[in-house]
């Protein structure tokens, strides 16, 4: 008995300590994906922050851009209704065309930059994804060490009765016991009775 208890506490303890290790690769991996996840988070919505912030300020300067593109064509327009100098009109024409082809490429740049933003290499409901991906990745070890403690614990629940005692009862009612116990009584239920006590099964014994 001391020898079978002392194996059962050994192989509760190594249940105890595959538990730790078990908590402790959860925590680990948690922390490492959470980490991953939090710094792709980051990094998407910081590339699409910048991104927006150079945006904002370019649109502002297009717009200050084509206000002040658009005073001087307007001015120039006027100063060529009274004085008719078609010359210095189209030149005037011809250097603001340029300055607006500057900025629609402006504006384009900053179109592309914006899509850019919107469309990432990974979204970030893609790296909620990839996020439940590894961690369902990691409960696959997480259950491998889950199962040997289960297996442990199941090996130590046997039901079944010892080896000694299924011995002793087979001893007991094997060597016509009844007998004795039945004394002088020796009625049908008077043997069944001592049957009982001894461990059969049924009557039928």
């Amino acid at each position: 008995m001391v020898t079978a208890e002392k194996t059962a506490r050994s192989m509760l303890k190594q249940a105890s300590e595959l538990g730790n290790t078990l908590r402790e690769i959860v925590r680990r991996d948690l922390a490492d994906e959470t980490r991953r996840f939090n710094d792709t988070l980051n990094q998407r919505i910081q590339l699409a922050s910048d991104a927006i912030v150079q945006a904002v300020r370019a649109k502002e300067a297009i717009a200050a851009g084509a206000t002040a593109i658009s005073g001087k064509l307007e001015k120039a327009h006027r100063r060529y209704s009274k004085n008719n100098n078609i010359e210095e009109f189209r030149s005037v024409l011809q250097s603001t065309l340029t300055e607006v082809q500057q900025l629609r490429e402006q504006h384009g740049n900053v179109a592309d930059s914006l899509r850019d933003a919107q469309t990432p290499s990974r979204s970030a409901v893609e790296i909620v994804e990839r996020f439940a991906i590894e961690l369902q990745k990691a409960a696959g070890g997480w259950e491998a060490t889950g199962r040997e403690i289960d297996e442990i614990i199941a090996n130590l629940c046997d039901p079944n009765p010892d080896v000694a005692l299924i011995d002793l009862e087979k001893y007991l009612t094997e060597n016509g016991f009844e007998i004795v116990l039945l004394g002088d009584d020796r009625s049908e239920e008077g043997l069944e009775h001592a049957r009982r006590q001894l461990g059969y099964s049924d009557s039928s014994e």
